[in-house]
């Protein structure tokens, strides 16, 4: 008695929730996407009349937002971008448009996100000799003799937290960083102001 009371009620679960669970279905299935690399707030996405906000500031690698109405069974997936993050892009994968819906192909939208990234970097003065180098978390910038300005070789993502240190002096001298910590904005950070004098 037990176990025809556990097979119905799974049976009236998989009724509900029409997602391809077998038996009569009305070849309904829930829509859902895969989104990767999203780390910023306002992404929209879009199938047919119905759209999905997708918030990638909760700080998960991966995020599996679910369409709220169910597609038929044999239509086509056409998942878009409504509007884009903020200080982001992202882009649904090619390959998942167009695919006829089933229960496998209604679960196999990918879309991929990035984070808009910007230079950081400043002023020199007073740098004689060889030997500086800079430090901004794993990032390390050798700055030469003469130099007037720097910039590190990698881009710093929108949002992120920076702080410029000075890992090894120059050469006889000694170097101090001013305006060295704080968010990256949307845009370029230029005026970090590097400082040496004799040691």
């Amino acid at each position: 008695m037990k176990s025809m009371y556990v097979r119905a009620s799974a049976g009236a679960l998989c009724a509900a929730l029409l997602a391809g669970c077998g038996g009569s279905d009305n070849g309904s299935l829930v829509l859902v996407a895969t989104v990767t690399g999203l780390a910023k707030p306002g992404l929209v996405l879009k199938s047919g009349d119905q759209t999905v906000k997708v918030d990638g500031s909760v700080g998960a690698p991966t995020l599996t937002p679910t369409f709220p109405n169910l597609i038929e069974e044999d239509s086509t997936i056409d998942v878009q971008i409504l509007t884009q993050p903020t200080a982001a892009k992202c882009d649904v994968d090619k390959k998942t448009i167009g695919l006829k819906a089933n229960y496998y192909t209604a679960r196999q939208v990918v879309v991929t996100c990035s984070t808009f990234s910007y230079t950081l970097g400043g002023t020199v003065s007073g740098l004689t000799a060889d030997g500086l180098i800079l430090n901004n978390g794993a990032m390390q910038k050798a700055v030469p003799a003469g130099s007037v300005d720097f910039q590190f070789d990698t881009k710093v993502d929108d949002g992120a937290n920076y702080g410029v240190t000075v890992l090894q002096n120059p050469v006889g001298q000694v170097c101090t960083v001013a305006n060295n910590a704080g968010t990256m904005p949307s845009g370029p950070v230029s005026n970090i102001a590097v400082t040496c004098t004799k040691a």
